[in-house]
């Protein structure tokens, strides 16, 4: 075989390799959409989803939402057995690179005001994400 015609088979080949990697990408996307509505059936866990990114701990998410650490373990957990989140760090929960995207319909969180009592009376505070 002369070597363009080797060129062009493997041209050929790579072609039909990406055509059935996009086939592949659409079908993961549409289970990946499924399990990210389930796993993150919540605002909370949402706001979880979001803040999986890796740089932050299990206790870092907690805090930020004002949820226990265990309640962020549990989301974690679930999400990892539906491969939408992996820890490379133990404790350091990270989005599937594959399927990093955050639903454009999904609200912003915002933590739920906390009651501070001051001298026999009672404020509102906002606790912020």
């Amino acid at each position: 075989m002369q070597t363009e015609e080797v060129v062009e088979i493997l041209r050929r080949i790579s072609t039909s390799l990406d055509a059935i990697r996009e086939h592949t990408r659409r079908l993961a996307r549409s289970s990946y959409k499924d399990d990210l509505e389930k796993v993150a059936s919540t605002p909370q866990r949402q706001e979880m989803w979001r803040l999986c990114n890796g740089t932050l701990t299990t206790e870092d998410i907690a805090r930020k939402i004002g949820v226990s650490t265990r309640t962020v373990q549990y989301f974690v957990e679930e999400a990892e057995r539906t491969g939408l989140v992996k820890s490379h760090r133990r404790g350091y929960p990270k989005r599937n690179e594959d399927f990093d995207e955050t639903p454009s319909e999904w609200k912003p969180y915002r933590k739920p005001k906390e009651k501070v009592e001051v001298a026999h009376e009672t404020t509102e505070t906002h606790g912020g994400v």
